[in-house]
């Protein structure tokens, strides 16, 4: 797999913390540290191919830090925070697939943290890593999603002012043969009279009888002229009233298809229902499929095209698609498609243009009888759909952060009750114990786990070779003597020391 210079930038970018923490905080072993730089590397090759595989490699190294070593499990998460943030925030911005990525991105933080459970026996470091994949997963994931979703907007506003730009080219172009179709008959009103005006006295002046044979004969000549240089005018105008307009003609749908199979496209057609009588409707159709098929020879030369017409009573329904051969050229100058968009728009229907899953997919509805024009083009609904996905994905964002943030905090209140109830060494059973008893004549008296593992700070000493075990004093987690213990110090499974430690 070939590995970009940005994608190197940024293994090195986000190998740093793992390199910096073992250089100046921590010594772990050197196949630890390499073992990190290398699920870096490969997450980050990862992560434009296969975002989702990436953010779980980068999760499940971070979870493994947590707890390969207890004691040093802050450092070693630490060293790879940076890379799953931004690791998951590149998966957010990568994936299409929202609610999918997402749903097998749960579980595998369900099994990951289930994992980190069973392996280190210790709820505190499952909930560790479940606020990992909380927050430094799924927010990142989030933020780059809303990120994704704000690009799209940018892009669909771009689209948006092209759209009008085109529109406003098409109207000043019509403003001008506009113009000119009204010099056209300026210039047929006044030469073609005159002109008319001067044929009628050169031919009276080639009958009349007091002017010789040849003089009348140089008349007549005249008036020839005169007549063709009007007849030349009246053409010249007729030119300057059309040049502009497309050739019209009475072809159908299926005729249309066939000249295009003709000339070596390879279409195939499926129209539908019962074909309406001649109408604007109908043209609008020919029309649609014209460009259609005309787009297709010049953008995808070669390519297959499908050409479907359906008929009803009140509308008709037109889908032409063709292979994307090549998505800039297949946009073109856009002045067929916002034409047709405009005819399609003026009868009161919906028409659409762009790539679609590996096609250029045209489609319009024009309904039977023109319907009231709607207020928006493609490219507004367009724009309003990204601005609605933008707040949208921002809502969500800030949502799951706070929920994020009140499940974690519920969750830490819960586990705090857990091992508060679950390691209390009542004061009386405490009493009843005696120096000297055995493991197994006090065991059922003991909570089913200890508080804590490790000596608390200002541990009295300990009985020579002794283990000693800690135990809660009082149920209530927030009481101010939370920190009071009772601990248990024994040689050989017998009872040889009892102490109330008061923090």
């Amino acid at each position: 797999m070939k590995v970009s210079k940005r994608d190197a930038l940024w293994w090195l970018v986000l190998s740093v913390p793992v390199l910096a923490v073992n250089q100046f905080a921590t010594r772990f072993p050197g196949w630890e540290v390499v073992l990190g730089v290398v699920a870096v590397g490969c997450a980050v090759v990862l992560r434009r191919t296969r975002p989702l595989v990436a953010v779980v490699i980068t999760l499940a190294t971070w979870s493994i830090a947590l707890i390969a070593r207890p004691d040093d499990a802050a450092t070693g998460a630490f060293a790879l925070t940076a890379a799953l943030i931004a690791i998951s925030y590149s998966a957010g911005y990568q994936v299409r697939r929202h609610r999918d990525a997402l749903f097998r991105l749960s579980l595998a933080t369900a099994l990951l943290s289930l994992i980190v459970l069973v392996l280190s026996h210790d709820v505190g470091a499952w909930l560790v890593a479940l606020l990992g994949a909380l927050l430094l997963a799924l927010v990142p994931w989030l933020l780059g999603r809303h990120h994704q979703k704000y690009r799209t907007l940018v892009r669909a506003g771009w689209a948006r002012a092209e759209h009008l730009e085109r529109q406003q080219e098409i109207v000043r172009e019509q403003a001008r043969l506009q113009e000119r179709t009204r010099i056209a008959r300026d210039m047929h009103d006044l030469l073609g009279h005159q002109l008319s005006l001067v044929a009628l006295r050169v031919g009276a002046l080639e009958v009349a009888p007091e002017l010789a044979a040849e003089h009348r004969d140089a008349a007549g000549q005249a008036r020839i002229s005169v007549t063709d240089a009007a007849e030349r005018l009246r053409e010249v105008v007729e030119v300057l009233r059309n040049d502009a307009a497309p050739v019209t003609n009475d072809e159908s749908v299926a005729e249309l298809v066939e000249h295009a199979k003709q000339a070596g496209m390879s279409v195939t057609l499926a129209e539908t229902g019962d074909i309406p009588q001649p109408s604007m409707r109908l043209r609008a159709v020919c029309r649609i499929v014209q460009e259609a098929l005309t787009n297709a020879a010049k953008h995808a030369p070669g390519a297959g095209v499908t050409v479907e017409v359906r008929h009803s009573a009140d509308e008709s329904h037109v889908s032409v698609a063709n292979p994307l051969v090549d998505a800039e050229a297949a946009a073109g100058n856009g002045y067929g498609l916002v034409a047709l968009a405009e005819r399609v728009r003026l009868a009161g229907g919906s028409f659409r243009a762009g790539p679609q899953q590996g096609r250029f997919l045209l489609t319009a509805r024009i309904p039977q009888v023109a319907q009231a024009i709607p207020a928006t083009s493609e490219s507004a609904e367009h724009l309003a759909r990204a601005e609605s996905q933008v707040r949208s994905s921002r809502n969500i964002a800030i949502a799951v952060a706070a929920a994020s943030a009140v499940v974690l905090g519920l969750l830490s209140v819960g586990v705090t009750v857990f091992d508060t109830i679950t390691s209390v060494l009542p004061s009386a059973a405490f009493d009843r114990m005696q120096v000297g008893q055995s493991r197994s004549s006090i065991e059922p008296l003991l909570p089913m786990r200890t508080r804590i593992d490790d000596p608390p700070e200002g541990d009295p000493p300990r009985p020579p070779g002794t283990s000693c075990a800690y135990y809660s004093t009082h149920f209530n987690p927030f009481d101010q003597r939370r920190g009071d213990l009772h601990r248990l110090c024994f040689r050989q499974d017998t009872l040889v020391g009892k102490d109330f430690l008061q923090r």
